[in-house]
């Protein structure tokens, strides 16, 4: 009996399993048999990963286990989510030709939407990423929604994964064919009329913003920047502020739409507040505005954020936008109890915000399915309310300018008091700018003799830096084929080269000094004086030794007043040199670059400085045996540093160490030419930031 009972419960967890495999399992949507466009989203499937581990391997061929959602609506509604979305569908094309089509996938606000296309063998064919973590550019067509252009063999079956997420706002997940020609034409007509809307708030941000430079009333300004930031909210609602205006910042891309929706709320309380006139209003109301003004606020600020805060800021704004819309038709009741009937045109406006905004809010929550009303309720609503609240500025305009007559004939009467004061006070001003005149010119003149002497001693102290730095004829006396590249950032330089030669070694460096300029110089003359008395007084030969010694006495040196605390030092790269086939490298943070048959290898320094240091050890030597052809680098961190090429970004050492290989086959001369050049080419118009010192010696 109990194995009869095993059975039965085994057979029907079979059936389960199967019926629940059945559900999950996909028909083919045939593309040949759509005629312009349809949504598919009803033919796919929806698979929900909150922890953002699935692989698309996982969700193609497993989905089995996984919490699959069928979607019933032609737009799938996810509500506001951080969850990253997977959607299968499968297409096939029973013609015996190729089809091409579009995709339409997403919102325009979405974070990030990748397209995998796979054959009906589960390989993949074709890849798609972009999203508003992605720049414009690297959308597969360059347009303001998320199209993807496809094109299917004859006679074919494919699969589709879809992966979606976002950052906390609203996630919809459209899967909309269009015919090619179809979009085309659809796209036209749509942006004609989206030409016609926006160009009405230029118009009335241009006009109004004229009336109000004419009057110099704050109500004016507050009516234009109301107007402008709703225009430019609902221009980032619709993804053309992301394609026109900031197409390489994905950052302002995803924290445009609550910075914006933010501050257009916060400009309509303080316009709305001015021009009803709160402070006639009761307290409790004009408490309550103060509140909304200050939630607001914060979240504009936490508008900046990122992560689980940013996620909440999303339904806190719409939720509050959507209570303030009602706040604001209660203050114009509140008036009109008081006797003060507001104008016609700012109760209409108020109709128009009202309604367009309840049916977008209600349409973007999905308490409305409709399509058009979330693409076009808000454009309508605050296209209606700016109209309205322009007939209204009109009609105060009007207003203001008969005041404006009223108060030009009063004041006719005082003009001639006030001419006869302004010759007054004319005449005073012009005896004070004369001897204020004559002041300054005294202390300029103090101030060019100030800096003519302080020019003359720092272009004094650069005449002794360079007879400091060895010549190009002791270089080559010494090194015959070796090149130095020395672009001091100011007049004085931080940056220095050295060389020394014994009976039996030639000891050459080039370090960087804390700072650039007078200080860095300074510096620079104290590591030269150590190195000198390094090889010369103390007759060291080994580099490591030479930097330990070159340490005690910079730190020596600096630390002569007890009531002085100075931590400055170098970063140096010492060699020696037998005149033979050995060479020995010591580093304090800056390495040594050897190129031998064309390949670069770094020679690491210990990882600390000249100077003061916490945990210091001493200085490691390392013995490089040089063949004929060896190329060696000696340098200074200010050429990688620098910034320029086409983005303003640093050079870096990847292609530093990429024109060095490029450069091998030149003489060290014309090394040290070409990477001049190419250092200018790359900073262009940029300010050059720290000092620079190159030195190549081959063998």
């Amino acid at each position: 009996m109990n194995y009869f009972k095993l059975n039965i419960s085994f057979i029907l967890i079979c059936l389960l399993v199967i019926q629940d495999l059945q559900s999950k399992e996909l028909g083919y949507v045939d593309i040949n048999k759509i005629d312009k466009s349809e949504h598919l989203a009803k033919h796919s499937i929806i698979i929900e990963d909150k922890e953002h581990k699935l692989a698309p391997n996982i969700v193609l061929d497993n989905p089995t286990g996984l919490s699959v959602i069928r979607p019933e609506n032609d737009i799938p509604y996810m509500d506001f989510t951080k969850s990253t979305y997977w959607m299968q569908i499968n297409l096939q094309n029973s013609s015996a030709n190729n089809k091409s089509f579009y995709l339409e996938l997403a919102r325009p606000l979405t974070n990030q939407i990748e397209l995998i296309l796979y054959d009906d063998n589960n390989e993949e064919i074709q890849k798609f990423q972009t999203g508003d973590d992605y720049f414009f550019d690297a959308r597969p067509y360059q347009h303001r929604k998320f199209i993807f252009p496809l094109t299917l063999s004859e006679n074919s079956k494919h699969k589709l994964l879809i992966k979606s997420r976002s950052d906390g706002e609203i996630l919809k997940l459209p899967i909309h064919f269009w015919n090619i020609d179809e979009f085309t034409q659809f796209a036209s007509v749509e942006n004609f009329f989206l030409g016609l809307y926006y160009g009405s708030f230029i118009l009335v941000v241009v006009l109004f913003a004229f009336f109000g430079f004419a009057l110099r009333q704050r109500l004016y300004v507050y009516f234009v920047s109301y107007v402008f930031f709703l225009g430019l909210f609902q221009y980032s609602l619709d993804g053309l502020a992301y394609q026109y205006l900031w197409p390489n910042s994905p950052w302002i891309g995803n924290h445009a739409i609550l910075i914006l929706a933010a501050i257009s709320m916060l400009s309509m309380l303080f316009y709305f507040s001015r021009f009803l006139d709160f402070s006639n209003l009761n307290k409790a109301y004009r408490y309550t505005y103060y509140s909304f003004t200050v939630l607001v606020t914060v979240c504009l600020i936490l508008s900046f954020t990122s992560g689980f805060l940013y996620a909440y800021v999303f339904p806190i704004l719409n939720g509050l936008s959507f209570i303030i819309i009602f706040f604001l038709i209660y203050g114009i009741y509140l008036r009109n109890k008081l006797g003060n009937k507001p104008e016609i045109a700012i109760t209409m406006a108020f109709v128009c915000l009202c309604l367009g905004a309840i049916s977008f809010i209600l349409s973007n929550v999905n308490l409305i399915n409709n399509e058009f009303l979330a693409n076009n309720a808000l454009k309508i609503g605050s296209g209606g309310e700016v109209l309205f609240l322009s007939i209204a500025m009109a009609s105060r305009y009007r207003r203001t300018q008969n005041e404006k007559i009223q108060a030009q004939k009063e004041a006719f009467n005082r003009l001639e008091e006030i001419n006869k004061l302004k010759s007054e006070q004319t005449e005073k001003l012009e005896q004070e700018v004369k001897a204020r005149t004559i002041e300054i010119s005294e202390k300029n003149d103090i101030l060019s003799e100030q800096n003519k002497e302080i020019i003359n001693s720092i272009t004094y102290a650069k005449r002794l830096q360079d007879a400091v730095i060895p010549s190009d004829k002791t270089l080559v006396q010494l090194l015959p084929d070796c090149g130095v590249l020395f672009l001091p950032k100011d007049i004085v330089s931080g940056d220095f080269y050295w060389i020394e030669e014994t009976d039996n070694h030639v000891f050459f460096a080039v370090a960087d000094c804390t700072g650039h300029g007078v200080p860095g110089a300074m510096v620079s003359m104290l590591g030269n004086n150590a190195l000198n008395r390094c090889i010369n007084e103390y007759n060291l030969s080994d580099p490591g030794k030479i930097l330990d010694s070159v340490t005690e006495l910079i730190e020596n040196t600096l630390s002569k007043n007890e009531n002085t605390n100075v931590s400055d030092g170098m970063d140096i790269a010492l060699c020696s040199w037998d005149k033979k086939e050995t060479l020995v490298y010591a580093g304090a943070y800056n390495p040594l670059y050897l190129i031998r048959d064309n390949e670069l290898e770094e020679i690491k320094a210990n990882k600390q400085p000249i100077g003061k240091y916490e945990g210091r050890t001493p200085f490691t030597s390392n013995e490089i045996k040089i063949k004929k052809g060896d190329s060696i680098y000696l340098f200074s961190d200010g050429y990688a540093d620098q910034f320029g090429g086409p983005n303003g970004k640093k050079l870096k050492y990847a292609n530093f160490k990429k024109y060095l290989i490029d450069l091998n086959n030149l003489n060290s001369a014309q090394i040290i030419v070409e990477l001049a050049k190419r250092f200018d080419d790359w900073k262009n118009k940029e300010e050059q930031i720290d000092d620079v010192c190159v030195m190549n010696v081959k063998f």
